[in-house]
């Protein structure tokens, strides 16, 4: 379920400072909005994440699939998206790591 929680717009720099650590927010178009996941919905995500992952480590990839992260799509000013499964590629996020940069908050 997705509840609007504020009509304040808030900037994706706002809501990281204020809201970047708790996964149960993501901020849309400026607008802060309160995920609260189902228990359906998260047995299918977790589910989906256990598969990707046992494949990754029978191909020997170089992949992760972190618990929480927060992404930043293309073109956007003030959204933060909390994907329920993501798969981000080791060597790109230790790149990004040593240019100072914060993997998961970055554009993809």
């Amino acid at each position: 379920m997705m509840t609007y929680t504020s009509s304040k717009i808030l900037s994706f720099e706002d809501f990281l400072r204020q809201y970047g650590d708790d996964p149960r927010y993501e901020l849309i178009d400026g607008e802060l909005r309160d995920m609260e996941p189902t228990g359906p919905h998260e047995s299918t995500s977790g589910k989906l994440a256990g598969r990707l992952f046992a494949e990754i480590l029978r191909l020997n990839l170089k992949w992760t699939i972190p618990k929480n992260c927060l992404i930043r799509p293309p073109e956007t000013e003030a959204t933060a998206l909390r994907p329920d499964v993501i798969v981000l590629d080791e060597a790109e996020l230790a790149n990004r790591t040593a240019l100072g940069e914060t993997a998961c908050f970055n554009k993809w």
